[in-house]
């Protein structure tokens, strides 16, 4: 019987050889052993690539990524945009009319810290698009 004291990575208990497998006696632990790694012959390394077919040799590709689809993600945008108008359309029309935030709070039972942020991010929102309208009126 083979054993390995304090091997085991988890609770450095003993390790027993069971099988073709080892396993921590105080844990229980199961540790399969890793596949052995063959020694290959290594292909000489040839960098002009017109050498290389000749001496028979083939260069490794490199494997292609498939682009990313930009429309899913604008419309995984324009879904979280539109869901947050909606979750906050009450709340907006609240702000509109001057109300505090301590009365939102009240009233639609939401932390104050959350009407905030809904309201930095609405300012944010509202600034962004008036900038724009700017340009373009100067544009024309």
């Amino acid at each position: 019987m083979w054993c390995r004291l304090k091997g085991c990575p988890k609770c450095r208990g003993d390790l027993v050889l069971d099988g073709d497998e080892w396993r921590c006696w105080q844990c229980g632990q199961y540790y399969y052993p890793r596949p052995a790694v063959l020694d290959l012959p290594e292909e000489p390394a040839v960098s002009d690539p017109l050498l290389a077919g000749a001496a028979g040799v083939r260069l490794r590709q490199r494997a292609k990524r498939a682009p990313r689809n930009i429309n899913s993600l604008i419309m995984a945008k324009d879904r979280s945009d539109r869901r947050w108008w909606r979750r906050n359309k009450e709340l907006i029309q609240y702000l509109d009319e001057g109300r505090t935030i301590r009365e939102i709070s009240l009233m639609l039972t939401r932390g104050e810290r959350q009407i905030r942020v809904v309201r930095e991010r609405l300012h944010d929102l509202r600034s962004g698009k008036q900038g724009e309208l700017s340009v373009g009126l100067r544009a024309s």
